[in-house]
């Protein structure tokens, strides 16, 4: 069916036909899933999309003009509440680089304090000294320079998320690298 196949059902829709609605839904569902599949990782969520794409224009179908196709507007809503999903279910970075700055600040000042070697900083530096050079040079472009992750991504062509749990990880490897020489000292 074409567009212009919409129009009756449109109007019958707006003064509250809901057969009239249903058969919108049917004739579209296929097209707004696809929208939402081709866009999400998750499948479940394309679909928990959709069905809420259909809820929102069932409220808003009166803002809908029937002489105009009704998928581009469904697409409308859908793009729209992708953007809202995504923006809700972005990825948090696991554990900034708060915790390492503090061990680091920290084992620092307890040194300048004691005019002497912390086994703790030795300890680090040890720890950082076995991992790869790559990935001393993400710590080092991270946390030495401040680079941000966004600014990290474009550089290297890694998604943001990858860098943040490969620093995530890093960060938990060095805590428990340097917990592990302080246990055996």
């Amino acid at each position: 069916m074409q567009a212009d196949d919409d129009h009756p059902l449109i109007l019958r829709a707006q003064v509250g036909d809901l057969e009239a609605f249903t058969l919108l839904v049917i004739r579209h569902q296929g097209a707004v899933r696809a929208f939402l599949l081709v866009r999400l990782p998750e499948p479940a969520d394309a679909e928990d999309l959709a069905q809420e794409v259909f809820l929102t224009a069932h409220r808003r179908i009166a803002s809908c003009d029937p002489d105009r196709p009704m998928l581009p507007w469904l697409r409308g809503i859908a793009q729209n509440l992708w953007r809202n999903h995504i923006r809700k279910f972005r990825p948090i970075p696991l554990g900034g680089h708060a915790e390492l700055q503090e061990l680091v600040d920290s084992t620092l000042l307890e040194c300048a304090e004691a005019e002497c070697e912390n086994p703790r900083l030795e300890a680090l530096r040890d720890c950082v000294g076995n991992l790869s050079e790559n990935a001393r040079a993400l710590l080092h472009a991270r946390y030495g320079e401040g680079r941000s992750v966004e600014c990290l991504s474009k550089a290297t062509g890694r998604a943001q998320s990858a860098l943040t749990m490969q620093l995530h990880r890093m960060r938990l490897a060095l805590a428990l690298c340097v917990k592990r020489k302080l246990a055996s000292a």
